[in-house]
């Protein structure tokens, strides 16, 4: 595989997505202790970046066709940038809530646009590509929560940590401004007809829900579990940051495993134990009180987690090959809908009853997620009892 600037802008984007992605759920304490701010606020501002994630990622095709790639991810840095840098100049919640829809729109921009650019870059060794530049996802997010505590350490604020990150959205651009990018061959487009045809299929709603209910219980982690960990386990900022670090360490070392694992056992399988793993992190999460434990929990559930997003999509796409571009977005709109829901229902269940108890909004996802990984093993084991008689 032939490596080009082209694919080291598309590393350092997705690296860049990654560290905002994580540096807003480190700042969380901080924000609620200098805003006085709610923790149904803060998932609203969560439910904000959501939003503004989910309408550039759904529009991602349809803007890059229209404006091209390169305007369209530059539009998508500058966003993120213009965001990132909002947190350090904003003053109340009103600033906070332009800054993270600024950055929910610039990170799902790079999102869509650099996914697209790697497929037509990758050729027949799409998988190869896409996992490649994910991994640079994993590697931006772990980094993230470390650069959050190195940079609040060294100037005794938080603020500075956003204007380090705001700095490789900016060489994204300076970087990807004279790259020439090439241009896609026939690239397929989502129709409303295939859409219709999958919506009639039990085996695509099930994967659509659970997706939706996957991305929710993964974004409600990587947003509160150092808020979770604070409040629930009296830790210090720097240790809540340090364990949301090590979460994306197990994402990202499952990520790099689970194409193996999943081709070896098989998707519906793999997707089974997988879920199976996670809600029984969970539920242990519940039980243990020791915080090196607890955090030794969560980097398992990164682990466990890591997989099921790209083996569902495996799944799905094995399923219904001939629908494998409209798969692809009917899917990942239905992550981006349980990204958005699923954090603002941990902020509204904590004001009420407390982080512990909010903490049940994840837990009753993946629940929902095993039951789903479970029907669905059962659909593709009797289609395949099915075609072997036939």
């Amino acid at each position: 595989m032939m490596f080009t600037r082209t694919h080291f802008v598309g590393y350092l984007g997705f690296i860049s997505l990654g560290l905002a992605n994580a540096m807003i759920g480190p700042a969380i304490p901080h924000l609620i202790k200098e805003y006085n701010m709610s923790f149904s606020l803060v998932g609203a501002l969560l439910f904000v970046q959501g939003v503004f994630y989910f309408m550039a990622v759904v529009s991602a095709g349809v803007a890059s066709d229209f404006f091209g790639k390169k305007p369209f991810l530059l539009a998508g840095a500058s966003s993120m940038t213009a965001g990132l840098i909002g947190f350090i100049l904003g003053r109340n919640e009103v600033a906070l809530f332009v800054a993270v829809a600024l950055i929910g729109m610039g990170v799902g921009t790079l999102d869509g646009g650099v996914n697209g650019l790697f497929m037509d870059i990758s050729g027949d060794k799409k998988g190869i590509g896409l996992g490649l530049l994910h991994m640079f996802f994993g590697v931006g997010a772990l980094s993230g929560p470390l650069l959050f505590n190195l940079v609040s350490a060294t100037f005794s604020s938080w603020r500075p940590a956003f204007l380090f990150t705001a700095c490789i959205p900016i060489l994204f651009f300076v970087l990807l401004f004279p790259t020439r990018l090439p241009k896609a061959n026939g690239e397929e487009v989502i129709r409303l007809s295939d859409v219709a045809v999958l919506l009639k299929r039990r085996i695509i709603l099930q994967f659509i829900l659970l997706l939706f209910v996957y991305v929710g219980a993964e974004q409600v982690v990587a947003s509160w579990l150092p808020t979770y960990l604070i409040g629930t386990r009296g830790v210090p900022h720097a240790t809540g940051s340090f364990a949301l670090s090590l979460f994306f360490v197990g994402l990202t070392v499952g990520r790099l495993l689970n194409g193996f694992v999943s081709e070896k056992v098989g998707y519906v399988q793999t997707l089974f134990f997988l879920s199976l793993g996670s809600t029984v992190l969970f539920l242990l999460v519940f039980a243990v009180q020791a915080i090196g434990l607890s955090i030794l929990l969560f980097v398992l559930l990164g682990l466990f987690f890591s997989g099921i997003y790209p083996t569902a999509m495996a799944q799905a796409g094995s399923v219904f090959p001939q629908y494998s571009g409209t798969l692809s977005g009917v899917l990942t709109a239905a992550g981006g809908l349980g990204g958005m829901l699923l954090p603002l229902s941990m902020g509204l269940v904590s004001d009420y009853a407390g982080l512990q108890v909010g903490l049940w909004v994840p837990l009753v996802a993946t629940i929902a997620m095993l039951f789903l990984a479970s029907v669905s093993w059962g659909y593709v084991r009797r289609e395949g009892r099915l075609n072997s008689l036939g």
